[in-house]
């Protein structure tokens, strides 16, 4: 891969991570309300799986590399809890960034093929999580979490914040087969590339944290 083009993807890989948005008042009561619908969807065992206390350290046991995770699996879900998980990941979301979020869970199935059937490949080995218990004043959170995706909510006193937030993709384009052309983030890497390319030389010695780009991304 091009430099350039290594330092585009990870200045557009900072650009999403650092997103620390605060929602208004009225998004808190749909993202309680979704949340407990999921945790009120799941079996006494896979509640178990899902929850944890808000102080737990796996509330900062995140990252966006394949990995053995806690929390459930999509893969451990029946298609209606699926989609009650789906419904809270969406009410942390724009519409465009639930896109941009279940599109880079299907490109697990690209990498699949791709490298012969790993089974580390899976687009249904993505974990969601719930910390605390969603509503009322003690904090509480969730998170979405797998290979190049990592959504993080936390909410306290009827604030939600999203950090850290890491959207990613593996391929960032897919040049063969029927999404041949596909770039999840193409607009994304665009404005990074754009925006280092724009930096005269004491700017981008200021901007750039590395000339080699982080072998993970």
């Amino acid at each position: 891969m091009r430099q350039s083009t290594r330092l585009a993807i990870v200045v557009a890989c900072l650009l999403a991570s650092s997103a620390a948005a605060l929602y208004e008042a009225q998004t808190v009561p749909t993202m309680v309300t979704t949340t407990n619908a999921f945790l009120a969807s799941l079996t006494p065992e896979q509640r178990e799986q899902a929850t944890f206390d808000f102080g737990d350290e796996e509330r900062l046991n995140w990252h966006f590399i394949p990995r053995e995770r806690q929390g459930l699996s999509i893969k451990q879900m029946e298609p209606f809890q699926r989609e009650m998980g789906l419904a809270m990941l969406l009410s942390g979301l724009s519409q465009g960034g639930f896109i941009k979020a279940t599109t880079i869970m299907s490109l697990e199935q690209v990498l699949f093929e791709q490298e012969n059937g790993r089974p580390m490949r899976d687009e249904e080995l993505y974990f969601f999580s719930v910390f605390g218990s969603p509503g009322g004043e003690a904090p509480w959170g969730w998170r979405v979490e797998g290979h190049h995706l990592s959504l993080n909510f936390s909410s306290i006193h009827g604030l939600v914040v999203s950090t850290p937030m890491f959207f990613g993709a593996n391929p960032a384009e897919i040049r063969t087969g029927p999404k041949a052309g596909l770039r999840v983030l193409g607009r994304e890497e665009n404005i990074a590339r754009r925006l280092v390319q724009s930096l005269d030389a004491s700017q981008r010695q200021r901007a750039v944290i590395a000339v080699e780009a982080p072998s993970d991304v």
